[in-house]
């Protein structure tokens, strides 16, 4: 192996280390030795919260960049003509060790096809900042199926430490950032030496990274960037539109996507067991603001968005840019791409090879680095079991405050109504009102619900609000023999018409996932509940008359009928999603406000539904059958036809005692109070410690793994 000229002193690589050296080496995250990290600090920034970064295994200064464009560069490029310079920009999943073995790999084929490199190492530390708030470690997590791990990113603080990292991102080409000083003193080298090219390449949310960087190296003084390469980029699509897409051929004169085929993304197995898909599913589910966010390296987010198809010229017309789609092995050797997973692009041969030959013109030299240091995605070890008490939990839902013309009077109060009925009986009730009633936390808040509950828990969730229907994207709705559009059921958040609808398919995903003898009764007040957790037959006129004709009586309906943006919307925000096969039998119970044909109505500020069956509750809890429950409901409807509510669950569920546990738990010692006004031995909730709670959710993970296998 040739030695690598650094400056004035020229270090061989290292090979056989002494042993002092080798646990030198080992005490450090990344493994390297110190005479690797002596190697490659020529070729570092390092950098914390956007700033240089004092610490880690390799410190930055902005004395240390001068010394990489006033020394080390020149250096390197005396013997050399315009000499290209890669800025790279690793992944936002990853901790500071992984973004310099990352660099270690790479950094000597990099110059040894002539290119100096440049590697932003932005200690991020993603996975290993979330996954240590989650209860256990990979004996836990490795068991999760990937909708609860989705739920409980999020639920965990995904969005949080998500946005920390992109705002990192920012900061960092901000006044006073790392990174700008880097652009500048880029602009004043490029300036000096009009020869040299300057490309980028950022693998996943180094997009991010670069979306920042890259405007703000152009503003600080560099001409151009010959190229900008994004693997398996993880940026929104919003976000690349606005700050990259715009100066593709000026400010940047090349710009190639590579990432995986729609397919290939929802095969990678990078991060099984943990999750069965690829990461920019995680993150589109768990991490970002809103739910299904569009993010560019997903080939459904750029089919479903014309101004990407033509920037991307994906129907064949010449685009601004181009997108290689993984697995392409064949045409010409800019154009190819063999990697399988999202976090593999930076290792596959064929990736790294196409993108050197778009940034030198010519061929490389072969690729040959192999990922070899692997670390866990999380490190906890699994905390202990323990007898968790009975809990007696609801979550009650009311909206009103819709945009205008579609506007409620009775949600809240119907959800209020609810919940006092409720913790009469002793359930522990959570509201969420108008705009707390968000896609992102009625889908959190139900699945807190799950999430947190052992055998004998009696579980309610009440919503009154509009419901509404969508085309069904996934055909998990066909039936043999029926020709007509299907649909799915929607429920409508407060912000449903940017797409955040909760459709049949979620709820049924996450009731999917009860632990067994766990009670769940649902109370849906609102149109198409009549069995809105699992299916919704095709309908007629019927729905949309009555809620046409729901005003002539002094009535308002609780129904919507989608408009093309909310629908458009929807669309965009789901993709074209797999149906990956029938959900398990329900054993959930649905309480209704109408057959799936029938509108639900408010009047007089209440729901109909509501003001029949909320105040049965009392009287009926623990007391009487569901059967007989919703028998005494119809009792108040059988004056009128115009609305009949229904029942859906599980054939054995009728006969059951209305809100009774399925099963007793076993008491444990000092944790349990009667409920006043309840059958003797019902128990009643109890608020649970964090460290009670997180022990219910690793159990309720654990145990759930194999049912919920999807």
């Amino acid at each position: 192996m040739e030695p690598t000229t650094l400056g004035p002193t020229t270090l061989e690589p290292a090979t056989a280390e002494s042993p002092a050296a080798a646990s030198d080496a080992a005490a450090r995250g990344s493994g390297l030795s110190a005479e690797q990290l002596a190697l490659l600090k020529p070729h570092v920034v390092n950098l914390s919260r956007g700033k240089f970064s004092s610490g880690g295994e390799i410190s930055s200064t902005a004395a240390d960049v001068d010394a990489i464009f006033e020394e080390h560069l020149p250096a390197f490029a005396a013997a050399r003509t315009g000499v290209p310079i890669m800025i790279y920009a690793h992944g936002g999943l990853v901790s500071e060790s992984s973004g310099l073995r990352s660099a270690h790999r790479q950094r000597e084929w990099w110059t040894s096809n002539g290119v100096y490199p440049i590697f932003f190492i932005w200690e991020t530390g993603f996975l290993d900042a979330l996954f240590g708030s989650l209860p256990g470690g990979r004996g836990v997590v490795g068991d999760l199926k990937d909708r609860a791990v989705e739920l409980t990113a999020r639920a965990a603080g995904g969005e949080r430490i998500w946005g920390e990292m992109k705002r990192f991102a920012e900061v960092a080409s901000a006044s006073g950032g790392g990174a700008l000083y880097v652009a500048q003193a880029l602009g004043k080298y490029v300036a000096a030496n009009p020869k040299t090219t300057v490309h980028a390449v950022g693998h996943s949310a180094g997009s991010i990274f670069h979306s920042s960087f890259v405007p703000a190296a152009l503003k600080a003084g560099l001409p151009e960037f010959a190229s900008l390469n994004l693997l398996a980029p993880a940026v929104r699509t919003d976000t690349f539109k606005t700050q990259l897409a715009p100066e593709a051929g000026k400010g940047i004169k090349s710009l190639a996507m590579f990432t995986m085929k729609q397919q290939a993304e929802r095969d990678d197995s990078v991060a099984r067991p943990f999750y069965g898909k690829s990461l920019l599913y995680l993150v589109r589910a768990s991490f970002e603001k809103e739910e299904f966010t569009p993010l560019l390296g997903l080939q459904e987010c750029v089919n479903t968005d014309p101004e990407l198809r033509k920037f991307f010229g994906v129907d064949g017309g010449k685009g601004k840019a181009e997108v290689i789609w993984s697995v392409t092995d064949s045409g010409p050797e800019t154009h190819r791409s063999t990697a399988t997973s999202h976090g593999g692009f930076d290792d596959d041969a064929a990736t790294m090879e196409s993108v050197a030959r778009r940034v030198t013109g010519k061929k490389p030299k072969p690729f040959g680095a192999a990922r070899t240091l692997e670390e866990p995605l999380a490190s906890a070890a699994p905390a202990s079991g323990s007898t968790r008490r009975s809990a007696r939990r609801a979550l009650c839902i009311g909206i009103n405050a819709y945009p205008p013309g579609s506007e409620l009077y009775g949600c809240v109060a119907d959800a209020q109504a609810w919940g006092s009925q409720l913790e009469s009986v002793g359930f522990e009730v959570t509201t969420l009102l108008d705009a707390q009633a968000t896609r992102v936390n009625i889908i959190q808040g139900i699945f807190d619900l799950v999430s947190h509950s052992t055998a004998g828990d009696v579980l309610v969730v009440q919503y009154a609000g509009h419901g509404t229907y969508v085309d069904d994207l996934d055909g998990d709705e066909k039936e043999e023999g029926n020709a007509e559009k299907l649909h799915d059921e929607a429920l409508c958040p407060v912000d449903f018409q940017a797409g955040n609808l909760v459709i049949d398919d979620d709820l049924g995903e996450i009731f999917d996932l009860l632990p067994e003898e766990v009670n769940l009764t649902a109370f849906f007040d609102s149109c198409h509940s009549g069995d809105g957790t699992r299916l919704l037959p095709s309908f007629g006129a019927t729905v949309v008359d009555g809620a046409q004709r729901a005003a002539d009586h002094g009535r308002r309906a609780r129904f919507l009928v989608p408009d093309e943006a909310t629908t458009a919307n929807f669309r965009l925000r789901r993709g074209t999603p797999v149906n990956d096969g029938p959900r398990a039998n329900a054993r959930e119970l649905l309480f209704s406000a109408c057959q799936p044909d029938e509108v639900a109505y408010e009047t007089g500020g209440h729901g109909d539904f509501t003001v029949a069956a909320s105040l049965l509750v009392a009287t009926s809890a623990l007391k009487a059958t569901n059967g007989d429950f919703l028998s005494k409901v119809l009792e108040s409807f059988s004056h009128q036809p115009r609305q009949n509510p229904y029942s859906y669950g599980p054939a054995a569920a009728s006969a059951r005692m209305f809100l009774a546990p399925l099963t007793t738990p076993a008491p444990t010692p000092g944790s349990q109070r009667p409920v006043e006004g309840t059958a003797v031995g019902t128990v009643a909730a109890t608020t649970d410690d964090a460290a009670a709670r997180a022990r219910a959710a690793a159990s309720f993970l654990r145990a759930t793994a194999d049912f919920i296998d999807r």
